[in-house]
């Protein structure tokens, strides 16, 4: 069965508040995560191609951004995520600058993991890969859940770095995941930096496989010079 967000809470809800050090100086500042606001649609996928596209592994192996054909599948797939309306957006007060930003969505026991929408479906690697790891370890099943928030993306804006911000907007997962009924985040993460933010913020690890090993299997399964040591499936389970 499909999820859809239900109309409460409603759009936008801060979800968590925290204190950091401001954009150009060691002053402490509030910042918040609240519900992305279907106004800012635009501008969040512009954030993602200045801050994403040319550093997550996967998009960098392939040449996403260089790419018209997987650059346009890629920006689809962020689209499709934005629709589902659970997107996460951190603000610094006083501001709209977009300071980092989660892409989420809801996916089901019986729903395909990405559907046709997948950017790298004609050289086949991430599907592969993605059905690989979800082969070797049943969240579903482990979990005992019928739905998972899945992510399809995680940034944060350069000039903001090196404070912690992604393990916040990670954490707003929590309170957002209660208030709306989901008891299970668990999706892949590529990125050695994302990984470090998700177990600052409470995630296990399920399942993990190095680059290298899946270049062992295989043509299809193989993503040339990744930086990041190894791909996992993590999760956080609300119970």
């Amino acid at each position: 069965m499909v999820w859809t967000r239900p109309p409460s809470p409603p759009i936008p809800t801060v979800w968590h508040t925290f204190k950091a050090k401001d954009v150009d100086s060691d002053r402490l500042v509030t910042y918040r995560v609240q519900d992305l606001t279907e106004d800012r649609y635009e501008d969040m996928i512009q954030h993602f191609l200045n801050h994403f596209i040319e550093e997550e592994p996967c998009s960098v192996s392939k040449g996403t951004s260089k790419n018209a054909t997987l650059r346009e599948a890629t920006i689809q797939l962020w689209r499709k995520g934005l629709e589902e309306k659970m997107t996460l957006v951190c603000y610094r007060e006083g501001s709209d600058e977009i300071v980092g930003a989660n892409i989420l969505l809801v996916k089901s026991l019986d729903e395909d993991y990405d559907g046709d929408t997948l950017p790298y479906d004609e050289q086949g690697d991430l599907r592969a890969i993605l059905e690989y790891v979800s082969n070797q370890f049943d969240v579903f099943k482990h979990y005992g859940v019928d739905h998972r928030m899945i992510a399809y993306g995680l940034t944060v804006n350069k000039r903001y770095r090196g404070r912690g911000i992604a393990t916040e907007i990670i954490k707003a997962r929590v309170p957002m995941c209660k208030a709306l009924g989901i008891k299970l985040a668990a999706h892949p993460f590529s990125a050695i930096g994302s990984q470090r933010a998700a177990i600052n913020a409470g995630y296990r690890t399920d399942y993990e496989i190095t680059y290298d090993e899946l270049a062992a299997m295989g043509p299809k399964y193989a993503l040339p010079g990744v930086q990041s040591k190894s791909f996992k499936l993590m999760s956080y389970s609300m119970e």
